[in-house]
């Protein structure tokens, strides 16, 4: 508990992944769906079809984890899906093929959140629980400063200056961040070290109809269903809106690919500031707390910088709004983990990691579609798109009424 190391290898670990996502973020996104010509609701759906393979396997790799500890040896599993499928789809897009690439992607995209299924919960080894919230925050700003760090990586292919396979400058970007990623891991799955718990004859048949039991104990818990619920929403919102933040500035502000990541870079560093601070204040003022005044900012947040028309303005905007986004999932994590028992982390932090990926089953549906069967408003409906989001927070809000606060007294 609390070693020094593996905090270390968590967070580094958490520094990355994030390089893959934010390159496949950017770039593979504006690839498919700008330079191939894929409607937006295809790119879409690919977060609506993880949700939906999510669904099938991550309540019972939770409970099995739960009882025989193996979150590292499923980290490492799930790490080497994401190196292949990702590697296979950078390889498809530099020859040029969208549609395996696409699917590629689908199945790496899976690989990479069932990884959290393992990863997330080990929070629970490294810290105590009072120092759980700025932990997490050490992750979340690790996580973006490996944003920042991938978008810098791959710049010089995505401006034409270096080429590897003479393709697109968004194509050449994935195969770089894939590798550095594999790199940066390695650590993490080779000198982690889990406490030792007795291991026990594994019945798969039994172990299922034991998870369903033990998911049933776990949803009675006081406040985990109405957080599930309100994570589904406001998460909803959010996943959403990053998901398709590149195609937006594209679409909206026709801006390069350059301009596109000084942005992120701005957004990033933001965010970094808010999930570091946010664990700090959530250990001192309460975490549920904290989370509904994240939220209610949301609701002003996203609105203002979907209908904004000053490009200035929207720049303040959209770099003030990246501190929500780093104090959002780092509090988010936190409230997760003292609503579960100790003996149901794996458990509870699947579903969450299930809640989380699951609402990518709506929103990117709803923005899809919006973008898709609005193309004679132009730019507009990709505005009216964003704006629809905030209804998703407020219902998020609503629901974290019904969430437990803290058990500590905060003062």
């Amino acid at each position: 508990m609390d070693s020094r190391r593996n905090i270390l290898l968590w967070v580094l670990y958490d520094f990355a992944n994030s390089i893959v996502s934010i390159v496949f973020f950017l770039y593979f996104s504006q690839w498919i769906v700008i330079d191939q010509g894929v409607a937006d609701i295809w790119f879409n759906l690919t977060f609506t079809i993880s949700a939906v393979l999510l669904l099938f396997t991550v309540p019972t790799t939770g409970a099995l984890l739960d009882k025989y500890w193996r979150r590292i040896s499923g980290l490492r599993y799930t790490t080497l899906g994401t190196v292949i499928f990702y590697g296979l789809c950078s390889i498809f897009a530099i020859t040029g093929q969208s549609i395996p690439a696409l699917i590629a992607f689908t199945l790496g995209l899976y690989s990479y959140l069932l990884s959290f299924t393992f990863y997330t919960p080990l929070i629970n080894d490294i810290s105590l629980p009072e120092k759980r919230g700025r932990i997490s925050g050490y992750g979340i700003a690790a996580n973006y400063l490996g944003q920042i760090s991938g978008l810098i990586l791959v710049l010089p292919f995505a401006t034409g200056k270096l080429t590897l396979f003479n393709s697109s400058f968004r194509a050449e970007t994935l195969l770089p961040s894939v590798i550095m990623f594999l790199i940066l891991a390695l650590p993490m799955l080779v000198l982690f070290r889990e406490p030792h718990k007795e291991q026990r004859v594994l019945s798969y048949s039994k172990e299922i109809k034991e998870s369903l039991i033990e998911t049933k104990r776990l949803f009675v818990i006081p406040g985990v269903l109405a957080f599930f619920a309100a994570y589904f929403f406001f998460n909803d919102a959010i996943l959403t809106a990053a998901n398709n933040f590149a195609i937006f500035l594209e679409q909206v502000w026709e801006v390069s690919d350059t301009v596109k990541t000084y942005i992120l870079l701005g957004i990033l560093a933001t965010s970094a500031i808010g999930g570091f601070m946010s664990g700090f204040i959530a250990d001192r003022f309460g975490h549920k707390k904290t989370l509904v005044i994240i939220l209610t900012g949301w609701i002003l947040i996203l609105p203002t910088v979907a209908l904004i028309n000053n490009f200035k303005l929207f720049i303040i905007a959209v770099i003030l709004m990246g501190l929500w986004f780093g104090s959002t999932w780092t509090v988010s994590r936190s409230v997760m983990s003292y609503l579960s028992p100790n003996n149901k982390h794996n458990l509870a932090f699947g579903y969450f990691g299930l809640v989380e990926r699951a609402s990518s089953f709506i929103g990117p549906i709803v923005w899809g579609l919006i973008a898709t069967n609005l193309v004679h408003l132009g730019p507009v409906r990709y505005r009216i798109a964003a704006t629809v989001l905030t209804v998703f927070v407020i219902m998020g809000l609503i629901a974290m009424r019904y969430v437990q606060s803290d058990k500590r007294n905060y003062t």
